[in-house]
């Protein structure tokens, strides 16, 4: 009987063990993943686009006397909408990014995998096509301007 005791007390000593040593790890994946991911968060494109909508407002207030209801509620729309675009290319490139960076933390703890280069090759293409939807949006929507007809 006094053996089935000191198996139980083994088991579970080694059950929160084994316990504690997953939740460590969990923890450094969360911190891996934050400095990959979000330690630029309020990055200078990010920037560079909120102030470029913020003066395409103004512009459109500017513009707003001259403009038929129809047309501004339309403009103000469009703003808007570009606002709402950006913010879901940020959310598929904060996955993405955080899909990669689970990919390397995953080869970096794993012995067999550290030498194996095309491990995270998927994750990456998705992380680097998410970027580049970013930068081709930002360019192009930064060569509109707000003109009056004549």
């Amino acid at each position: 009987m006094k053996w089935y005791s000191n198996l139980a007390v083994v088991v579970v000593m080694s059950a929160c063990s084994s316990q504690a040593n997953v939740s460590e790890i969990a923890q450094q994946k969360t911190q891996y993943i934050a400095d990959e991911c979000y330690e630029n968060e309020g990055s200078s494109l990010n920037e560079a686009f909120k102030t470029f909508m913020s003066d395409r407002q103004e512009e459109l207030g500017g513009l707003r006397k001259s403009l038929s209801d129809e047309n501004y509620e339309q403009l103000d729309y469009a703003l808007s909408h570009f606002v709402t675009y950006w913010d879901q290319l940020q959310t598929e490139r904060n996955q993405a990014c955080e899909q990669h960076a689970t990919c390397e933390f995953i080869q970096f703890k794993t012995p067999e995998l550290q030498s194996n280069n095309d491990f995270c090759d998927g994750t990456d293409f998705e992380y680097s096509v998410s970027r580049a939807k970013i930068i081709n949006f930002y360019s192009d929507i930064e060569r509109l301007e707000l003109q009056k007809s004549p």
